[in-house]
């Protein structure tokens, strides 16, 4: 191989390392801002809706519908999840946390089931009217696999496994 054609890759391979590169951080970027983008609008609403005060946590779930859930504390200084559909022509909906099963509690009702080999992550989540926390782990499979787990009765309502 020549000189030439050894600068021409060098300089050809760092153009596209960098051209990469920025594509994957302007793609990075978007998806992120998508994923709070509703955030702040769900936040004022549930203030008013839901007699929240105080914002501790908040996250979107994509199942059926889009929700963007917010924990923290009402007026009161109770704590409460409020689920805000991202559709306005869905109800609002929010618990006192001490209304429904913990995060624990829910992670234990999957495990009792015996399919839980490693867990990933618990989070709350809506289905219709139903409102959920969803257990994601790996199984006995090392298969990625969802529970979804009823916030009221702490049964079951769903599993998953791609």
């Amino acid at each position: 191989m020549g000189k030439k054609t050894l600068i021409f890759t060098l300089v050809f391979g760092s153009i596209m390392l960098v051209a990469i590169l920025i594509v994957g951080i302007n793609v990075y970027q978007t998806a992120m801002a998508q994923k709070e983008s509703g955030h702040q609008s769900a936040i004022e609403v549930a203030k008013k809706k839901a007699d929240l005060k105080q914002v501790d946590n908040v996250e979107t779930f994509v199942g059926k519908e889009k929700q963007y859930i917010i924990e923290g504390e009402n007026q009161k200084d109770e704590k409460i999840y409020v689920w805000v559909p991202a559709d306005k022509k869905q109800k609002l909906m929010f618990k006192r946390a001490k209304d429904g099963i913990t995060s624990k509690q829910a992670i234990k009702t999957v495990q009792d089931q015996g399919h839980l080999s490693e867990l990933k992550g618990v989070h709350l989540a809506r289905e219709g009217s139903t409102l959920l926390w969803e257990v994601t782990y790996l199984n006995q499979n090392d298969q990625y696999s969802l529970s979804y787990v009823d916030f009221t009765n702490g049964k079951i309502h769903k599993n998953m496994t791609p």
